[in-house]
């Protein structure tokens, strides 16, 4: 549990926006310090500038995404399961009654492609519902039972679902998935997740005992628009942060052996 709290709080380690307004409140508490001043607000200023231009952020992005590149579904070999990793979906909240999906529910689309085209004949939804405190999304449902939810509105049978509703981050996505996995003797899976996590989540994978197929979706880096541009935008502050993260992120997980 401590884990999980401390890899919530690093994430502010990444964001260049709060680091830029830590950096830019720290120059009005030196204001009367002119060299320091200065040093801060320039920081803050290239903090937002450098992380947020598309050519720095695609190559960042692409470092992890071209680790297991893009193909079509058909060059993917079969598998015994196809486990596709939570963070697709936006749990409900008070406000709002029902879930919905995200930018990354790609993940689901890939992984209902994969069974129509008949690569396993069991789809394995796996993902908690965040509730630790501080960090809880809601007092919902977990997310694996929302997604299989949702894949079973798209047409997926029951019978062809499995849900792992405990985990709360990739490395307990890999354990407890082979806990459920391996009962019915399953070790060969395909694994369908977002491309820029495909590299931590197919170690932690691999490190629990599965043979895996990567299947990543969701991808960010290559399409052309704009990916040699300087000018700063919202979409590259975060696509370099993210990046930045996961390589964070899978040190730690081979820092601790879970990769």
């Amino acid at each position: 549990m401590a884990f999980v709290y401390l890899s919530r709080l690093s994430r502010v380690l990444f964001e260049p926006y709060f680091l830029a307004l830590f950096l830019l409140a720290a120059s009005l508490v030196l204001r009367r310090f002119r060299r320091v001043n200065f040093f801060f607000i320039l920081s803050a200023f290239l903090l937002l500038l450098v992380p947020g231009s598309p050519i720095i952020s695609d190559p960042l992005v692409a470092s992890l995404e071209n680790q297991y590149p893009d193909s079509s579904i058909f060059a993917i070999p079969p598998a015994e399961a196809i486990v596709v990793l939570g963070g697709s979906v936006q749990l409900a909240s008070g406000q709002h009654p029902a879930s919905h999906i995200l930018s990354s529910s790609d993940r689901l689309l890939v992984a209902l492609r994969l069974y129509h085209a008949g690569k396993a004949p069991l789809i394995l939804c796996s993902g908690g519902n965040g509730k630790i405190p501080i960090f809880a999304k809601s007092d919902g449902p977990p997310e694996a039972r929302v997604m299989g939810d949702i894949l079973q509105e798209w047409g997926l049978p029951p019978s062809a679902l499995l849900t792992e509703e405990e985990s709360s981050n990739t490395h307990e996505n890999a354990t407890k998935s082979y806990d459920l996995l391996s009962a019915r003797h399953i070790r060969r899976i395909i694994l369908v997740t977002s491309a820029i996590h495909m590299p931590r989540a197919a170690a932690a994978f691999r490190k629990a005992g599965f043979e895996v197929v990567p299947a990543p979706a969701d991808f960010q880096a290559g399409w052309g628009e704009d990916d040699t541009s300087w000018f700063p935008n919202a979409g590259a502050l975060v696509g370099t942060e993210f990046a930045l993260r996961e390589w964070f992120g899978l040190w730690i997980y081979r820092q601790r052996g879970w990769a």
